[in-house]
């Protein structure tokens, strides 16, 4: 049998932990360059994007320092306010439909043992589009003229139903489209933890009999509840913070009633080139993005320490 390679004498503990100096380096040698460079291409934005908020800057005229008063403006501009509570209620309400259906579609696929694995990869394909294009493939759909929806909406003998340009059906269709994105996200997060789910609990509550409606409400969802808000978590941060649907499929309109909070930045920017202003509502969105964030993982935290 062969020996281990005596290691370099000195270094205390070296026997003991069965490693040499070297291989105790090479980790931080291959980890540190890249933590280096994403520093780099994140901290280098992120800063000068504080920087401009902190000044008046237009492009038209050199920055001037202002300190604070652009977030003092942010909360006096209603317009920011009203963009954001769009926001909110879009994300409110595809999140609250989203979770509906993919919970279902999960309890449903848990039950299927035939051809599983492709039903799965059928629902899995929205998610892998790209969102700019399956915005402007709907917008097409969903046009008054010649879309494919107002198509069949005619042959049932219904008036055409103008989607993207009628106040009262704008936001229904983003709702719809991100509906339609993003459900299968939740689909298969969920139809992993039931997977994982044990069988004791539901066998007990069978023999006690429960009914099926019981078990999923008492036993199904207390169970997938870290997971569930683990959903909410990343689902509701993406949805408040939603850019490229609306920018594809609405543009904002009609008038204003789609501009969310990230639409908004952007006509600040590159429309009323407000380089300082649109910066510092961007940093409005990250702070209550985060502290959003931090409130879910702590309601996550709490209920795992005490389970």
């Amino acid at each position: 049998m062969e020996l281990p390679r005596p290691l370099p004498a000195g270094v205390p503990g070296a026997q003991e932990r069965g490693w040499s100096i070297p291989d105790a380096w090479l980790p931080h040698l291959l980890l540190w360059p890249a933590l280096l460079a994403l520093l780099f291409v994140f901290a280098y934005p992120l800063s000068y994007s504080l920087w401009l908020s902190l000044h008046a800057y237009n492009i038209t005229r050199p920055p001037v320092f202002v300190g604070l008063n652009n977030y003092i403006l942010i909360v006096q501009d209603m317009r920011v306010w009203e963009s954001f509570g769009t926001s909110v209620y879009f994300a409110a309400v595809s999140l609250v439909i989203q979770l509906v259906i993919g919970f279902g579609i999960a309890l449903l696929l848990h039950r299927v043992i035939l051809f599983r694995g492709l039903i799965r990869t059928i629902i899995i394909i929205p998610l892998l589009l790209t969102p700019v294009v399956l915005s402007l493939n709907w917008r097409l759909m969903l046009n008054l003229d010649w879309g494919i929806i107002n198509y069949f909406i005619r042959l049932l003998g219904f008036a055409p139903i103008n989607f993207v340009n009628d106040a009262r059906w704008a936001m229904a269709s983003l709702v719809l489209v991100e509906t339609w994105h993003h459900t299968s996200f939740v689909v298969l997060v969920i139809s992993a933890g039931l997977a994982s789910l044990p069988d004791e609990p539901f066998e007990a509550a069978s023999i006690d009999g429960a009914s099926a409606w019981q078990k999923i409400w008492y036993l199904t969802i207390p169970l997938l509840r870290p997971l569930l808000l683990v959903i909410i978590l990343f689902r509701s941060y993406e949805l408040v913070r939603v850019y490229d649907l609306v920018f594809a499929l609405t543009s904002g309109g009609p008038g204003r009633l789609t501009e969310t909070i990230s639409f908004h930045i952007f006509s600040r920017l590159f429309q009323g080139l407000q380089v300082g202003y649109s910066s510092a509502i961007s940093y409005f969105l990250f702070l209550a993005c985060l502290f959003w964030s931090l409130l879910i993982i702590k309601v996550v935290g709490t209920k795992g320490a005490h389970e």
